[in-house]
């Protein structure tokens, strides 16, 4: 592994004034992380890709051999110059000559530095000392220029010591905090021989590190790794591991690599979106809501709440309450079921996605709603909700068990969104010329942590099988002030993702504003690293990761506002506290987003005239839901 990116590390070295170190990034176990086998979202932080994202990679769509030339933000930039001023100022010992570190993305939605090591040459090193550094412009979420996100440090555990071998190795169930996972998967490996100083030679020696979450158990009973340095992995540059070293001058100058392009983002260009927007308004009046719209929604709002029971087609009644992935008595595989029966009646095609986490087995449901316009396009519009419910957190730390709430708020409303959405989105495809996949993914609650998501994309990047974007509902119908008139639309970090957005304020609102059931809301651009973007905090994270793109339709939630309130993630969240007009009026505007964009590029390069029939064979053998693959 030293050898295969050896080119890689030595010019970094060489453009710092430094070749001799070994980089941290040389002890990563496995490169192509985002193939790992599903454990779960949260079990192993994932890395930053710069340059070849797992889509690029996966579709080779970029070459990984390309110049190493590293893009980052530019609030990075300024990120790294203020927090590493503050470091040097605190550091007592001998002169810090160089730093190592790297970017990963922060626990709310902002890039951030992981700060591993100060040297002074290869056989002077130390991990930071996160205790003693005080960084007072450090905060979860930045407000504004003078703040700036929580960096990473690293955190030395014991395998020795009782407590911290239970926070590395016990099963995610046994903790006292309901979002408490095993630390095993950020562990970077070290002999017990650690020397604290700059003044010494470090004598402690590093072993593969950052291992596969299945290995856990194996590390456990060996013992052979005795310090767990806990640290998100080093990013990867068209797919290879790298660290980056800044070198502090005689005055605590602060030097980066040279081979570092600092970039702002910029606002999609009018050309940009006019090329995406559709050539006619078809999508527009092909859409009909139905006169039952409203009282349909309620119904099945409240049926998946568990406030009514079920009935099969076999005439059996059942009721939901449980319904966590972590659960192996859950039944969410008898929601699938259900699904699947309501799809079947409305002659929808569907495709069940099962897989094992923890030995139960889960699953993803897929819906197809083809395309039948005159050009036909192989990268689908997906729409996303999510099927499970959180466990109430003022249950658990009153009582210690573990009970699903109802989920009407999050995400009752979504999947009820989805369901609803068939008639309308069914005539509006007539004239599309892409297909549309509702996508009911298990797992987004912790501990499962974006389980589902994980697997469907992994299946997309294994299968060659790309889409044009994701659009997501998540926690659509809550208003903690009934008058609030606030939407929140907030897009991933591509520019097809900003500009998506841009047309559902700008073309689809007001196109629809006065078919809505409540014409007075405010739809708002909640950008990617936007302080009151809720993106982060749902499974959009995860296609902003892979390197596709997404936006999220949400009520108004985010860090800042209400999310602390009641009816989150505890009892309470169910239809008493809902607002069904709210509700009902933004799924009707995500809906319609949908429509919109499974009408755009229709004349792009990547739509054909029709099917070879050849290919259609293919695709109909094909595990992956029937459509073309066709390059980016």
């Amino acid at each position: 592994m030293l050898l295969i990116y050896a080119s890689i590390l030595v010019l970094f070295f060489l453009k710092t004034g430094i070749s001799t170190i070994t980089s941290l990034s040389s002890y990563v176990s496995i490169e192509k992380h985002y193939l790992l086998p599903i454990i779960s979202g949260d079990d192993q932080h994932i890395p930053h890709y710069t340059g070849c994202k797992p889509t690029d990679l996966a579709f080779d769509s970029c070459n990984p051999n390309e110049p190493t030339q590293i893009d980052l933000p530019e609030s990075l930039k300024s990120c790294g110059n203020n927090q590493i001023k503050s470091i040097i100022k605190q550091h007592q010992g001998p002169r810090i000559k160089f730093i190592e570190l790297w970017p990963s993305l922060g626990g709310y939605g902002f890039y951030t530095w992981v700060y591993a090591r100060a040297l002074i040459n290869e056989t002077q090193w130390i991990w930071f000392n996160s205790s003693s550094i005080i960084l007072e412009s450090a905060v979860n979420s930045p407000l504004n220029s003078s703040e700036y996100p929580e960096p990473y440090f690293p955190q030395l555990l014991m395998t020795s010591n009782p407590s911290d071998n239970f926070d590395i190795f016990a099963d995610m169930l046994q903790y006292s905090n309901l979002t408490q996972k095993p630390l095993f998967g950020d562990c970077l490996w070290t002999s017990i021989n650690y020397t604290n100083s700059l003044i010494e030679k470090q004598t402690a020696t590093i072993y593969q590190s950052w291992l596969p979450f299945e290995e856990k158990d194996v590390i456990q009973q060996d013992q052979r790794h005795n310090i767990c340095v806990i640290l998100p992995q080093p990013a990867r540059l068209n797919g290879k591991s790298y660290t980056l070293f800044v070198s502090i001058g005689e005055n605590n100058e602060i030097n980066w690599p040279s081979n570092i392009r600092w970039y702002n983002v910029s606002s999609p260009s009018e050309n940009e979106i006019d090329r995406v927007k559709p050539n006619s308004d078809d999508w527009y009046r092909n859409l009909h809501w139905s006169h039952t719209f409203a009282t349909d929604w309620k119904f099945d709002m409240c049926q998946f709440s568990g406030n009514q029971s079920i009935e099969f087609e076999n005439k059996t009644k059942l009721s939901f309450t449980r319904k966590s992935s972590v659960q192996p008595d859950n039944q969410l595989l008898d929601l699938i079921d259900y699904l699947i029966e309501r799809y079947t009646k409305m002659n929808v095609e569907t495709r069940k996605q099962t897989f094992l986490w923890r030995n139960i087995t889960q699953a993803n449901l897929i819906a197809i709603l083809p395309a039948g316009g005159k050009f036909k396009c192989r990268e689908p519009v997906v729409f996303f909700d999510h099927i499970d419910t959180a466990f109430e957190k003022d249950t658990f730390y009153n009582t210690g068990k573990r009970q699903t709430t109802s989920g009407a708020d999050d995400n009752v409303s979504g999947l009820v969104t989805l369901l609803q959405s068939i008639s309308i989105l069914k005539e509006s495809q007539q004239t599309a010329c892409r297909d549309i996949w509702l996508v009911h993914l298990t797992g987004e609650e912790y501990p499962a942590a974006s389980l589902g998501i994980v697997y469907f994309l992994q299946q997309l990047l294994v299968t060659k099988q790309p889409i044009y974007i994701g659009v997501i509902v998540d926690m659509i119908s809550h208003r903690v002030n009934r008058t609030d008139p606030i939407i929140q639309v907030s897009p991933g970090d591509t520019t097809k993702s900003v500009v998506s957005a841009k047309l559902a304020l700008d073309y689809v609102y007001p196109m629809i504003q006065n078919d809505l059931i409540l014409k007075n809301l405010t739809p708002v651009l909640r950008s990617w690293n936007d302080p009151y973007s809720y993106l982060y905090n749902t499974d959009g994270v995860r296609l902003v990761e892979y390197g596709f793109s997404c936006i999220l339709f949400n009520e108004h939630i985010n860090y800042h506002e209400y999310y602390r309130r009641t009816g989150y993630h505890d009892t309470k969240d169910t239809v008493d506290l809902i607002d069904f007009e709210y509700g009902q009026t933004l799924s009707q505007y995500a809906i319609a987003t949908v429509a919109m964009l499974a009408h755009a590029e229709c004349q792009s390069l990547s739509v054909v005239h029709s099917i070879n029939s050849y290919l259609l064979a293919f695709i109909v053998l094909f595990p992956v839901i029937g459509n073309f693959i066709c390059s980016k």
